[in-house]
């Protein structure tokens, strides 16, 4: 009777530990994706921001701000 307990309970902390495993792995992907997802969001801000900023430019440059 021993024995089925010992060997229930290796079979739980094997499940554990690979639980635990698995996790890791799971939280090392979702934080490089996480990255990566912040540097494109960066990249596309930027872009955004200087369209809107060479729209002023050109605007200005063709005499948009002349009374």
């Amino acid at each position: 009777m021993q024995t089925e307990s010992s060997g229930q309970l290796e079979r739980r902390i094997i499940a554990l530990e690979m639980r635990n495993a698995v996790d890791d792995v799971h939280r090392a992907n979702v934080a490089a994706r996480l990255g990566a997802i912040e540097d494109t969001l960066k990249w596309l801000v930027r872009l955004v921001i200087g369209g809107l900023l060479m729209a002023g430019v050109t605007y200005a440059m063709q005499g948009g701000l002349a009374i």
